[in-house]
């Protein structure tokens, strides 16, 4: 399995939120482009989703941009890379049996269930709060490329790196 660039930069753009904007210090997307590096264009497509889930909110205005629509420590990683890919889903027939004709007797299914409820499971683990907390304690501002938290994970670079 791997974590596409869409699902990576909104847990970035998520981050950057989490450790520099506040109710009355909404953020606009291009102080957020200049910190982690990803095109404005790009985060605009992402925050759509984002605000879609109910992520974050929108503010009008001159000074607006968009802040956080609840506490960090109530966003799951999970929820934040389901707002941009859709349901964490390793196989097709894990969700929806009717699209393999094997499902019913499929030796691979079960596996690829445990699979799929494993890594939810994971993912549901995490909040956007542990990940602020790890990078603020890692010294950084906001996690740039090639970035580690403190519990080994390496969310951030891109394959190759």
């Amino acid at each position: 399995m791997k974590i596409n660039t869409r699902a990576r930069y909104a847990l970035r753009l998520m981050i950057d939120m989490a450790l520099n904007t506040t109710p009355d210090k909404p953020l606009n997307l291009k102080d957020i482009s200049e910190r982690q590096g990803i095109s404005k264009r790009y985060l605009g497509q992402i925050i759509v989703s984002l605000r879609n889930n109910s992520l974050v909110k929108g503010m009008p205005g001159k000074s607006g941009g968009y802040i956080l629509a609840r506490k960090p420590e109530e966003i799951t990683i999970r929820r934040i890379f389901e707002a941009a890919l859709g349901p964490i889903n390793m196989v097709d027939c894990v969700m929806n049996p009717e699209s393999c004709i094997k499902s019913d007797y499929c030796e691979c299914r079960p596996v690829y269930e445990l699979i799929n409820s494993r890594v939810t499971e994971s993912l549901s683990e995490f909040t956007l709060a542990d990940l602020a907390l790890a990078s603020k304690n890692a010294g950084h501002r906001a996690i740039q490329d090639d970035a580690q938290v403190d519990f080994g994970i390496d969310l951030c670079s891109s394959p190759g790196k």
